[in-house]
């Protein structure tokens, strides 16, 4: 498996370039879309700075300028890192970003399973906005209150209005034991509250055994070792007699597209479970082999499952291998290309966009399930692990669909 297929959060493509000019070789075709520049990395040379593209020479001349005649001290460096972000921003693609070097080691802390901050899960909605879409239990976050749906406007006074989640983790994560005051918005009311941040271990699948000999298992997020936790809890459900298993993916936000296909993977028999295309219409097939755990499979979302969740649900739906039940997903499916610079910084950019095996589109649209089934008003925004079985209406739904399959 390639590199473009291994990573999606979203895909991580690891090409190596050479040095500060890779970098700004990057930012001039993003800004030209004509063709490539080279600037040299000494931005105190002028004579080494030239180009034929009178849009290069006018940013180049705006920097001069400032550091010439600007009242306030400069830090050059900073001013590139907003030129590199600016360029990503210009794409008006929420999902095409730039990260300093800071920012890109916050991001891949994540990927670890363990850091130090305070237990959700955020995404950038078209609005601008930094939403809460998933609170760890027993974390810091959920010891405060927090909730799915939750708003963060700011963090300790920073706003984080119209910034991308990788920027929030800059302000949100820190030394364990410090605290950090987030001002939430929840429908129409805003107040701030202060979290001490702790170490967080993520555990990304939790199962457990149903009435009726039916399997449970919950995926938080599609990490490194997401796989390996799902495959463990199925071995270990079916071991103690599982029929039939209930695999939620409500709340989840996505992560490793690699994660969701071995996912796949394991529930499907020889088939294509998800393919991309990009704009030059070439495709890129993601396919299963010919094992597979055969046991019937009902699928749980919602609204804030996206991403890698619905490549996972399309791929086992189109395949006619589960019955989803919930309510329509978030919609994105589209790859983003991760890569990694020389100096410890990284760009992303949308590459391509997912299809399942039917041709079944999901981005902007979102997956609606076989049986819509909404949660009681009072659970809609509650962490779904949290919710009483007797008032889970979804995973109800979904255990009586799995008695009809089984026989019961």
């Amino acid at each position: 498996m390639d590199y473009e297929q291994k990573y999606e959060r979203e895909e991580y493509m690891r090409r190596k370039t050479t040095g500060l000019w890779a970098v700004v070789i990057v930012l001039v075709i993003l800004i030209t879309n004509i063709g490539t520049y080279f600037i040299t990395s000494n931005l105190a040379a002028r004579n080494s700075r030239s180009s034929g593209d009178p849009r290069v020479e006018k940013l180049l001349y705006i920097i001069d300028q400032l550091e010439e005649n600007c009242l306030w001290e400069l830090d050059e460096d900073h001013i590139w890192d907003m030129v590199y972000k600016g360029a990503l921003a210009g794409t008006d693609d929420i999902y095409s970003e730039y990260m300093t070097p800071e920012e890109y080691k916050e991001y891949s802390v994540t990927l670890d399973g363990s850091y130090s901050g305070i237990g959700i899960q955020m995404s950038s909605d078209e609005y601008g906005n930094i939403v809460v879409v998933g609170v760890f239990n027993d974390t810091p976050a959920y010891n405060a209150g927090l909730q799915v749906g939750d708003i963060i406007v700011a963090a300790d006074g920073n706003s984080l209005f119209d910034q991308s989640a990788t920027y929030a983790v800059t302000f949100i994560r820190g030394e364990k034991g410090t605290p950090v005051v987030l001002t939430i918005r929840r429908d129409t009311e805003e107040f701030d509250v202060s979290i001490v941040r702790d170490t967080i271990e993520i555990v990304y699948v939790t199962s457990r055994m149903l009435p009726g000999d039916i399997g449970y298992i919950y995926v938080s997020e599609f990490e490194t070792n997401t796989y390996d936790q799902f495959s463990e809890a199925l071995d270990a459900l079916i071991d103690m007699g599982a029929k039939g298993l209930v695999l939620d993916l409500r709340q989840n936000p996505g992560g490793l597209v690699s994660e969701a296909v071995k996912i796949a993977d394991e529930l499907l028999p020889k088939c294509q479970v998800i393919y991309t295309m990009n704009k030059k219409g070439e495709k890129s097939s993601y396919d299963s082999d010919a094992y597979m755990k055969d046991l019937p499979v009902v699928l749980l979302v919602d609204g804030y499952s996206a991403s890698s969740s619905e490549i996972l649900t399309v791929g086992l739906r189109d395949n006619g291998r589960v019955t989803v039940v919930g309510t329509t997903t978030y919609g994105k499916g589209i790859v983003q290309v991760l890569m990694p610079m020389n100096d410890g910084s990284l760009y992303k950019y949308t590459y391509a966009e997912y299809f399942g095996p039917n041709g079944t589109k999901i981005h902007g649209v979102g997956i609606t399930p076989d049986e819509v089934v909404e949660l009681p008003e009072e659970y809609q925004n509650t962490q779904i692990q949290t919710i009483p079985y007797e008032s889970d209406t979804q995973l109800i739904r979904a255990v009586e669909i799995l008695e009809e399959e089984i026989g019961r």
